[in-house]
C-alpha cells in the first residue's frame, strides 16, 4: 500500500478550503483516507491561523515512507518539516 499526503478541496465556490489528508493513493482524495493531519484556509488573512498542521503526525507519516504532492511538500518545507530526498516528489 502506497501512502500519500495530499490536499483535498472542500468548501463552496470562490470560498475554497483544503484539508491535509494521509491516505492510500489508490483511492480518490475525497474518498477513504487514513488520517487528517491539518488544514489550509487560503482566505484567512493571518497565515498562522490559515495553515494548521499537526507536526508530529506529519513527521510520523514521513518516517513511515509517505509520499507527498508538490504542494504539500512546499507547505511542509515552509513549516520546517523536512521531506528527505527519497520522499520528495520529482522536480522538487
Amino acid at each position: 500500500m502506497a501512502v500519500k499526503m495530499r490536499l483535498v478541496r472542500l468548501g463552496r465556490r470562490n470560498r475554497s478550503f483544503f484539508r491535509l489528508r494521509v491516505g492510500d493513493e489508490r483511492f480518490a482524495p475525497t474518498g477513504r483516507f487514513i488520517e487528517e493531519v491539518g488544514y489550509v484556509n487560503p482566505h484567512e488573512k493571518d497565515r498562522s491561523k490559515g495553515e494548521v498542521i499537526n507536526r508530529e503526525r506529519c513527521e510520523y507519516w514521513l518516517s513511515k515512507g509517505a509520499q507527498t504532492s508538490e504542494t504539500v511538500a512546499s507547505m511542509l518545507k515552509r513549516h520546517g518539516i523536512g521531506v528527505s530526498g527519497a520522499d520528495a516528489p520529482a522536480g522538487a
